[in-house]
C-alpha cells in the first residue's frame, strides 16, 4: 500500500498547481478537499465521477 509520504509528499510524483486569481473562485472549491467535512468531499467526488478518465489510473 502507498503512503502519503510516497504518493503526494515525495517531489517525483506529486503535480504542483500554479493558482492565478483567474482561477480562485474554482480553487476555492477544490480547497474543500483539505477539510474535516465528509459531505462536501463525497458531493466534490460523485459530481466529477462522469468525467472520470479510467486511462489516467494508476493501480
Amino acid at each position: 500500500m502507498r503512503t502519503l509520504a510516497v504518493t503526494t509528499m515525495d517531489p517525483r510524483h506529486r503535480v504542483l498547481c500554479r493558482i492565478r486569481i483567474e482561477g480562485a473562485e474554482e480553487a476555492e472549491k477544490i480547497c474543500l478537499l483539505m477539510g474535516s467535512e465528509v459531505a462536501p468531499r463525497r458531493q466534490f467526488i460523485a459530481a466529477g465521477a462522469t468525467e472520470l478518465d479510467e486511462a489516467r489510473i494508476d493501480i
